[in-house]
C-alpha cells in the first residue's frame, strides 16, 4: 500500500555502507521503522541529513503491513528547526525527550492527536525566548495522556502523597522509592493542569525538576513494559546542575 504520511525522526541507527534504519512516529502509522536504501550518495532524494534525530520529514512509503522495516521512497523536510539544534539546553532537553520515545512509542499505532501534540511542541520549544525550563516536565506529563497511562489526578488532595505504581494520589503511603511526598505530588498536579503558556508560572528549583524528570522516568518504567533506564537522563541532569 503506497502512502504519504509525516513525522519526527526518533533514532537512526547504520545498517550497510549505503543505508541506514530509522525509527519514526508519523501521523497516519504511529511507531514507523524505516529503511533508508543509498541515503548516504549525495544524489539520493532520501539524503541521511533528512533523518538526522528530531528532523521532521513528509515521506511516500510502500507499506507491507507485516514487513518489521519499510522502505521509503521519497522524504523532504516538513520543517526546519532553527534553534534547538544550536541551543545546548533546547538540545539536551530534546534529546531526552525523544529518548522517551524511542522506548514509549515503540508499540504505538496510527494516534494522529499524539503526533499533532508532539509537532506543536517541538515548534513551540524552538522558538520559545524563554520560560521553558519546565518543557520537559508538561510534555511528559501530558504525553503520558495521550498513551493511555495518565496519573489519576481525581483524588488530589493538599498533602496527599502520589503513588507511581498505582498511579494516583493516596492519603498514606510505605514505599519512598514509588511514592512521591506531598510537595512533589503537588508540584506534579500542578504540571498536569499547566500548559507551556502558564508553565512558568510553576515555582521549580533545578533540584525540583531533577527529582521531577527522575519520578516520571520511573512512572513511564512502572507502567510500559520493558521501559529501560534512560542515557540522556545523567547528562541533562548535569546541564541543569
Amino acid at each position: 500500500m503506497y502512502i504519504e504520511d509525516k513525522g519526527i525522526v526518533l533514532k537512526c541507527v547504520k545498517y550497510d555502507d549505503k543505508s541506514f534504519i530509522a525509527h519514526l512516529f508519523t501521523a497516519k502509522c504511529g511507531h514507523l521503522s524505516v529503511i533508508v536504501s543509498g541515503g548516504r550518495s549525495k544524489r539520493s532524494s532520501t539524503h541521511a541529513r533528512l533523518f538526522a534525530p528530531l528532523s521532521f520529514v513528509t515521506f511516500q512509503c510502500d507499506l507491507k503491513p507485516k514487513a518489521s522495516l519499510q522502505r521509503i521512497k521519497e522524504a523532504h523536510a516538513l520543517f526546519v528547526l532553527h534553534d534547538i539544534p544550536f541551543d545546548p539546553v533546547k538540545r539536551s532537553v530534546a534529546m531526552l525527550l525523544a529518548e522517551f520515545m524511542v522506548h514509549a512509542l515503540r508499540e504505538e499505532t496510527e494516534n494522529a492527536d499524539l503526533y499533532t501534540y508532539i509537532e506543536h511542541s517541538f515548534r513551540w520549544l524552538d522558538i520559545a525566548d524563554a520560560g521553558f525550563a519546565n518543557f520537559h516536565l508538561v510534555f511528559l506529563v501530558k504525553m503520558a495522556k495521550f498513551i493511555g497511562i495518565a496519573p489519576n489526578i481525581d483524588a488530589y488532595e493538599e498533602w496527599f502523597l502520589f503513588d507511581l505504581t498505582r498511579g494516583g494520589f493516596v492519603e498514606h503511603g510505605i514505599s519512598a522509592t514509588t511514592m512521591m511526598d506531598s510537595c512533589d505530588a503537588a508540584l506534579l498536579y500542578q504540571l498536569h493542569l499547566a500548559n507551556y503558556e502558564s508553565m512558568e508560572s510553576i515555582a521549580m528549583s533545578r533540584q525540583d525538576r531533577a527529582r521531577m524528570v527522575d519520578y516520571l522516568a520511573t512512572y513511564y518504567a512502572i507502567h510500559l513494559p520493558k521501559f529501560p533506564a534512560l542515557q540522556s537522563l545523567e547528562i541533562l541532569q548535569q546541564l541543569f546542575d
